[in-house]
């Protein structure tokens, strides 16, 4: 089970803001989306520059990732966004606004050990690499840009399993999934729901 948490156009956050800003803005994200991938049980097993990569293994993994990107959804609308409004406003300049995607898939997947040796011949580097399927649906989802439709994407294959808990908001109880659509991804042709929803539980 992966979950891709990507903060989008961190290009344009580098090129129009001081480094160290971007930096700490980068850090924000990712230090709390990990903080949640592991609050719900999920290892975390890599990170590509501005996004960082979740698993969930166990009879949970679909409504745990699930939960996770709730949790992240909340992490950018109530927390980094009003933070950061705040201290640009306070300093009259020009206010960023984070905006993220979150992918998730599952799937049978092939993992293999990778490492790099230096000249005696030592192993100094060691990493998992997971070929297959689910990796690179949820990392191609993660960038999905769809006006209007939520930042968090999951397949058809995620969205059979949730719970209702999973499907509805907590107080209204109305869906907080779009409609399936059908989506070309790759050479893949998925069936997928996006959502917007957050919450922080």
């Amino acid at each position: 089970m992966f979950l891709y948490a990507d903060l989008a156009e961190s290009t344009g956050l580098q090129k129009d803001y001081i480094p160290a800003f971007a930096a700490k803005a980068i850090r924000m994200y990712l230090g709390g989306a990990s903080q949640i991938i592991r609050h719900f049980g999920g290892q975390i097993r890599s990170f590509d520059g501005d996004r960082v990569l979740g698993i969930f293994v166990g009879d949970s993994k679909r409504n745990d990732a699930v939960k996770a990107a709730f949790m992240i959804n909340w992490l950018v609308r109530e927390v980094i966004n009003p933070l950061v409004k705040a201290r640009h406003e306070a300093n009259n300049t020009k206010v960023w606004v984070a905006r993220h995607g979150v992918g998730i898939d599952v799937g049978t997947t092939f993992v293999a050990r990778a490492g790099v040796r230096n000249a005696s011949g030592e192993q100094t580097h060691n990493d998992l690499i997971f070929t297959g399927r689910a990796p690179n649906i949820a990392a191609k989802l993660s960038s999905v840009r769809d006006a209007g439709l939520g930042s968090i994407v999951i397949t058809k294959d995620v969205y059979d399993w949730l719970k209702p808990e999973q499907k509805k908001h907590l107080k209204s109880e109305t869906k907080v999934w779009s409609d399936a659509t059908t989506r070309a991804v790759g050479p893949y042709s998925l069936t997928i729901h996006h959502s917007d929803y957050w919450r922080n539980a």
